[in-house]
């Protein structure tokens, strides 16, 4: 709570505040429905997992889940300090649980490395299960390059580079690069873990949840063994479509609760296709052309 009212006091977010107040009463409400709900399940277990755990690849829909889990009652988001450098490279630490509530139910949103210190860490805090989700990479980099073009990063931030003093072409294929080195090995990594660890982790396709978000969501909820009205959970899906664009909603994520708070663009699967030149194809194949095929996207390289 004290670090949202920092946040809040801050001139720019406490000029939102003035011009949008519903924004401040939907986190007080929920930083109070919290707290009473964390009292009454010292007196009685109302799910089988205390934890929900996300780990996405970045772009992929993990806000969609995150949002979809926290609309499922009694689970909460909580803050969840870290070193800079431990969260900026996506591992986790021992201090993310430190205001995590062991009797209680907590919902945590994350692009968690697959590797094995950070496996064994979150299964120290209690973390028995986890969904993670990923998608056509190619979908990915467009999804990259039109979130950093509307939201640069930081000169010290990995990967930095000035997209909105580039050509389209280049940036993306810059993107390219980012994602295609990278981006595969992080999905064969939860591959492996899962091979390893029996009913450990529940694997989302971004497509198939967009496609299809009940039939997805009901999966996901199946994994946690949670059971919740068929009513509750078409409203989930309602709720959650994403119907508003990139800018208001990064805005309003600034003093909603995390749970409720949404960064979603399009969500349109093969938007690829309107995006790349023959240049950034040429490029993603040489780069990433065979993860394409490992991971069922394509059956060749001739596309």
């Amino acid at each position: 709570m004290m670090q949202w009212i920092k946040k809040v006091f801050k001139p720019k977010n406490f000029i939102r505040i003035l011009l949008n107040p519903r924004l401040v009463f939907s986190h007080f409400r929920y930083a109070t429905s919290r707290i009473l709900h964390d009292f009454l399940f010292i007196f009685y277990r109302k799910h089988k997992f205390n934890i929900v755990f996300i780990a996405g690849l970045p772009m992929s829909a993990t806000t969609k889940i995150k949002n979809m889990f926290g609309k499922v009652p009694g689970y909460f988001t909580r803050y969840t300090p870290m070193a800079y450098d431990v969260a900026v490279n996506q591992d986790i630490s021992d201090s993310a649980f430190r205001y995590v509530p062991f009797w209680s139910y907590t919902l945590f949103k994350t692009h968690l490395n697959p590797w094995e210190k950070n496996i064994n860490l979150i299964k120290q805090n209690n973390v028995k299960k986890v969904i993670v989700s990923y998608r056509d990479l190619r979908d990915v980099v467009v999804a990259r390059y039109h979130r950093l073009i509307k939201f640069p990063k930081k000169k010290y931030e990995p990967y930095y580079a000035e997209y909105h003093n580039m050509n389209k072409e280049d940036a993306i294929n810059h993107c390219i690069e980012v994602v295609g080195k990278n981006y595969p090995k992080w999905i064969y990594g939860w591959f492996k873990v899962s091979q390893s660890n029996k009913d450990f982790v529940h694997f989302c396709k971004f497509e198939d949840l967009v496609t299809n978000p009940k039939s997805e969501f009901i999966k996901m909820l199946n994994f946690y063994n949670i059971k919740i009205k068929d009513e509750k959970i078409n409203q989930i899906v309602k709720e959650t479509e994403g119907k508003k664009d990139m800018e208001t909603n990064v805005t309003e994520a600034l003093i909603l609760p995390w749970a409720h708070s949404s960064n979603f663009r399009l969500g349109k699967i093969g938007g690829w296709k309107d995006e790349f030149s023959l240049s950034n194809i040429d490029n993603f194949k040489k780069i990433a052309g065979v993860d394409l095929i490992k991971l069922n996207y394509e059956k060749d390289l001739n596309w």
